[in-house]
């Protein structure tokens, strides 16, 4: 096997990237990368991913990015740059080529400030238009660790009403919720316990990812960040770190009740990600046999979100032949990484 290119899609918190040989993807690995605690997790990160992959001399590397956005960062250019730098300090001599949107791929070594805007944070429209490549109508979405995305996907096309995050979040085509890093206290002020509406405290003591291994629908291979409190990641930890949201230890309650309140605020969730669904279905661009696509590690929502709204549901991996790869991270886990990647190959074909 010879990695010929690599997708990678640079978050704030972790690293992903896609591995081509041919027309196949042949590995798909994420990476813990808390850029906001200074650049050298991302370039652990990277060096570990290449370590790994192990790509040939001649390796291409096509880049997408959110990670520009973080606190590290003063401004969003400075990110940009800041983490063009570093990819190619990772590889030195190989081509590495960004996503910009409707620019196309532009030679990191050639991106301009004015590119910035065009370069910032369109992960998202690199899934959308290779999703949209694939299938003739659909509504995709992509729920992460932190974000979920919602595109209308029609005749080839993306059709976005925003582009930055401030216009998508207005149109509620990006939505800050995830399924590892939500911290509980935004989704609800208040949770129903032992028959009382019992108000949260507004303090980072848990996120979704406490929710979704009670749940028990967390991917163990996806479940990365720490814990709200740094301690470990079990069943009992878990439903410690709710309880300490309505001022209780683990003990006043049976384990049942803490998961009873773990599927309250997966109801929170979805509502809210349901609410977002609906806006991009009463715009009536497709029609009500179109699929809900599914992508990211929280798309087992997608799922259920598919059944409420009563449209059939599309696994992004579907949108591909059939691959074997090792357990994992797989192609609808790292959506803008796998879709990067091909992009480039098709815009080089």
């Amino acid at each position: 096997m010879t990695v010929e290119l690599i997708g990678w899609d640079i978050g704030g918190a972790h690293l992903k990237a896609a591995a081509l040989a041919g027309d196949r993807v042949v590995a798909v690995i994420q990476k813990p990368s808390p850029l906001w605690l200074g650049l050298s997790h991302f370039h652990q990160a990277a060096a570990a991913i290449l370590r790994e992959l192990s790509p040939s001399p001649g390796c291409r590397h096509a880049v997408t990015m959110t990670g520009e956005l973080v606190d590290l960062f003063a401004r969003r250019e400075e990110g940009v740059f800041g983490l063009l730098q570093a990819l190619q300090e990772q590889v030195p001599g190989q081509a590495v080529e960004v996503f910009a949107g409707e620019l196309g791929f532009l030679p990191a070594k050639a991106v301009l400030g004015e590119h910035v805007g065009a370069i910032a944070s369109v992960n998202w429209l690199a899934t959308g238009y290779l999703a949209a490549s694939r299938i003739e109508q659909g509504l995709l979405v992509d729920i992460g660790s932190t974000t979920a995305d919602l595109l209308v996907l029609r005749e080839g096309r993306v059709l976005a009403r925003g582009f930055d995050d401030c216009e998508r979040m207005r149109c509620d085509e990006l939505v800050y919720t995830g399924v590892v890093r939500t911290s509980l206290m935004a989704l609800a002020q208040q949770a129903p316990f032992r028959g009382e509406w019992v108000g949260l405290m507004a303090e980072h003591f848990a996120t979704t990812a406490d929710v979704y291994r009670l749940t028990r629908e967390l991917p163990e291979y996806a479940d990365q960040s720490p814990a709200a409190d740094g301690g470990e990641k079990t069943l009992a930890a878990s439903a410690r770190r709710i309880a300490r949201l309505l001022g209780c230890d683990l003990e006043s309650a049976a384990s049942e009740e803490w998961t009873c309140l773990a599927q309250y605020f997966r109801e929170r969730q979805l509502a809210r990600l349901m609410d977002a669904c609906r806006r991009q279905l009463s715009r009536n661009l497709i029609n009500c046999h179109a699929p809900v696509i599914g992508a990211g590690i929280g798309r087992f929502l997608v799922q259920e979100l598919s059944t409420r709204i009563g449209q059939p549901y599309l696994d992004f991996v579907d949108l591909f032949p059939k691959h074997s790869l090792p357990p994992g991270f797989h192609i609808a886990d790292c959506a803008p990484a796998v879709a990067v990647a091909y992009l480039a190959r098709q815009n080089h074909d």
